[in-house]
C-alpha cells in the first residue's frame, strides 16, 4: 500500500468513527451538547464542529496544489447536530475529491498558510504530507477529548478500533471517506 492509499484509509476511518459520534450525540438532550464544559471549546457541538472545521480548512488550503482552491462551505453556520451533519457532508466530498486527484507525488508538494493569528502570526509554507498527518492527529485527538466528556456524564462513547474498521471495510465499506459504513458498536 502506498503512502498516499495509507493516508486515504486513516480519513475513512476517522470518517467511519466521527459517524458514530454524531449517532451517541443525537441521543442526548440538546442541555448535554451545549453545556459549557470547559474543554477545548466549549461544547461537546463546538469540539466537534472544531474538528470537522479544521479537516475541512486544510483540505482546502492544501488544494491549491491542483490549481484552483476547493471551493467554500456554502451551506448553514454549524450551530447545530443537524448542521453540523451537512458539514460533515461537504467535508466528506473535500476529502473524497482531495484523494481523488492527489497523487503520490502531491505529499511532496508546499503550500502557503496565510496567517491567521494567534493560531500562526506569519505566513509560511507547509508539505501536504505533514499537513494530512496533523489533521489525523487532529481529529484524533478531539474525539478522544469527546471520549472524556461523554465518560464523564456517564455514555460510553462510540470507539472504533483499526481491527473493528478494517473488518468492517473487508465485509461492507469500500474505504471510501464518504461512503456508508455501519456505526462504530458500543463498548
Amino acid at each position: 500500500m502506498s503512502e498516499l492509499e495509507s493516508l486515504k484509509n486513516w480519513y475513512a476511518y476517522n470518517a467511519v468513527a466521527r459517524r458514530g459520534y454524531f449517532e451517541t450525540l443525537a441521543k442526548l438532550p440538546a442541555a448535554e451538547l451545549t453545556k459549557d464544559r470547559g474543554a477545548s471549546f466549549p461544547t461537546m457541538l463546538d469540539i466537534l464542529g472544531h474538528s470537522l472545521g479544521g479537516t475541512s480548512m486544510w483540505i482546502q488550503r492544501m488544494s491549491v496544489v491542483f490549481g484552483e482552491p476547493f471551493e467554500d462551505y456554502n451551506g448553514p453556520e454549524p450551530d447545530s447536530l443537524d448542521d453540523l451533519r451537512k458539514f460533515e457532508a461537504y467535508t466528506d466530498g473535500l476529502v473524497d475529491r482531495f484523494f481523488s486527484q492527489g497523487r503520490k507525488s502531491d505529499l511532496d508538494q508546499e503550500f502557503l498558510v496565510k496567517a491567521l493569528p494567534p493560531w500562526w502570526p506569519q505566513d509560511h509554507m507547509r508539505s501536504v504530507r505533514n499537513t494530512l498527518y496533523h489533521v489525523v492527529e487532529h481529529e484524533l485527538q478531539h474525539r478522544g477529548e469527546l471520549n472524556a466528556l461523554l465518560w464523564q456524564i456517564n455514555i460510553d462513547p462510540p470507539i472504533l478500533s483499526w481491527d473493528e474498521f478494517e473488518e468492517r471495510s473487508a465485509r461492507t465499506f469500500s474505504g471510501k471517506a464518504g461512503a456508508k459504513a455501519p456505526a462504530p458498536r458500543k463498548r
